[in-house]
This record gives structure tokens, sequence and C-alpha cells, in this order.
């Protein structure tokens, strides 16, 4: 079999963790594991009750309105945009790590950004990409909203609360650092995978017409082995975490780790508190 015939992913992966020594790699990867179970998994956020109240169906449909319009402000907007940064700052990798490292980094980061933005890679079943604008997962979530009721200038007129200001400002002040960006994008992958189905059960609960098999809410929930596409997503960003640690900034991750998970669990504290009074 060709080089070229190789699954994209693994292929991928491969390049990015032969572009480091070995024995950092099996350093980066203990500590990035630890950080998963100590940091990620084990914090507030990853079992937030937010998700036994929608497991419930306790949000109505104002609740769920705000749901949409606050995640989209504090994530949504820019996630698709952020991973193309990611990208771009795979430029960092070239001077240290050579052009193989970045260039297998942004590949790999590509596969998440092809799935955002619209495309089902050999879809068509005969091996030809296949996709469309409208199966992006932004527009995908335009459309919930307006089957929610809400329209465009609905949505974009919405004053965004300081929990939303402040979970965006740690997307938008991260796009400079690949390591950092890198470290966010995982974290996202990683720490919401609890959210998609619960927040899918509600929604289509006081909104049946979210139920349609293509629409935002089929995209991340699980199928019926228990895969989801975000545990991909989330390995690959592990991998190119990886690739850009260095033992020196441990200490600098695992704080910025706590912090942005802090942070984004008080914008579902004021989700879980402010949908109690609609």
């Amino acid at each position: 079999m060709s080089e070229l015939a190789t699954d994209s992913r693994t292929a991928a992966r491969e390049l990015i963790k032969a572009s480091i020594e070995p024995a950092l790699w099996e350093q980066n990867e203990a500590f990035t594991r630890k950080l998963v179970a100590e940091t990620i998994t084990a914090h507030r956020l990853h079992r937030h009750p937010i998700l036994d109240a929608w497991n419930r169906s306790e949000f109505n449909l104002a609740a769920i309105r705000l749901v949409h319009m606050e995640v989209r402000s504090a994530f949504l907007e820019t996630f698709s945009e952020s991973l193309l940064r990611l990208m771009q700052t795979s430029s960092q990798l070239e001077a240290t790590l050579g052009f193989k490292a970045k260039l297998a980094a942004r590949f790999l980061v590509q596969l998440n950004v092809l799935d955002e933005i619209g495309f089902s890679l050999g879809g068509s079943g005969d091996g030809h990409h296949v996709g469309h604008p409208k199966s992006a997962h932004y527009w995908l979530l335009a459309d919930a909203m307006q089957a929610l009721g809400l329209s465009e200038a609905q949505w974009r007129a919405h004053t965004p609360s300081p929990e939303a200001r402040a979970t965006r400002a740690t997307l938008d002040g991260n796009q400079n650092d690949h390591l950092r960006l890198a470290v966010l994008l995982a974290c996202i992958e990683t720490v919401f995978m609890p959210y998609y189905n619960p927040w899918a059960k509600n929604s289509i609960k006081v909104c049946p017409a979210l139920s349609a098999p293509n629409g935002y809410h089929s995209v991340h929930i699980e199928d019926d082995e228990g895969h989801s596409v975000d545990d991909d997503h989330s390995e690959d960003s592990w991998y190119v975490v990886r690739q850009a640690l260095a033992p020196s900034r441990y200490e600098e991750i695992r704080e910025f780790t706590t912090s942005l998970l802090e942070t984004w669990a008080q914008l579902f504290d004021s989700l879980l508190a402010r949908s109690r009074a609609l």
C-alpha cells in the first residue's frame, strides 16, 4: 500500500509523534493524560448540575433560547476561526521542529476544520468528498435558533452576560500562542463531551423540530456504540498539544487550564441560575 493511501488521521498522528524525541513525547503524553484525569474531567464543569437539569428537561423554551444565544456568543461564533488560527500558529513549530512538524499539525487540525465547515470526507461512498456550507456547524446552529423562534437579527442583538464575555475573552486572548491555543481547544473538545446529549434532550423536548437527523443537535451526540466525533477531535487536539509542549511550560499550562475551566464553569452557573427566573 502507498504511504499516501494510509488513513489520514493515523498518518498525521504518527508524523506528529515522530516530530519530537520519543522520551519527550512519552513525558508530554503522561503530562496531558494526567491533566485530563486530574484537572479537566475532575473539574466541577465536567459534571455541572446544569447537566442534570437538562436531563430532567427543566429548561423551558425561554431558557433554552438563552442557552443557545449565550453559548453562541461565548464559544461558537469564534470556534471555527480559532481552529483556523491554530493551523496558522503551527508555523511557530518550524523553527525548532522543522517543516514536517508544522505541516503534520496543520493537516490534523484541518480534519476538525473540515468537519466544522460542512465537509464529509469520502462521504459519497465512492471516495469523493461531499458536503455543503449548510452543513457547517455554525449554519446548523443558526438553523436551530430559527426553529426556536429566534431570527438572526434577534440573536445578533443579544447582549452577552458578563460570564459569556469572560468566556469569549479566553478564546480571543489566546490566539497568538500555538501551545496555549491548542490547550484551550483541546479542553473545549474534552470537558464539554458530557454536555451535548443532555442539551439536545432538553432542547428537543421544548422544540421537537430540533430532532431533525441532520440538525445541530445531531452533530455531537453519541452514536449507538457510544462514540462521538468529538472523541476523535479531542485526541487529535491532544496530539497537537503534546507536540508543542515543553516541560518548562508544564506549570503554566496547569494553571492556564484551571483558569479556563473555572471561567467557563461560571458561565454555566449563570445559565442555571438565570433559567430559574424564566
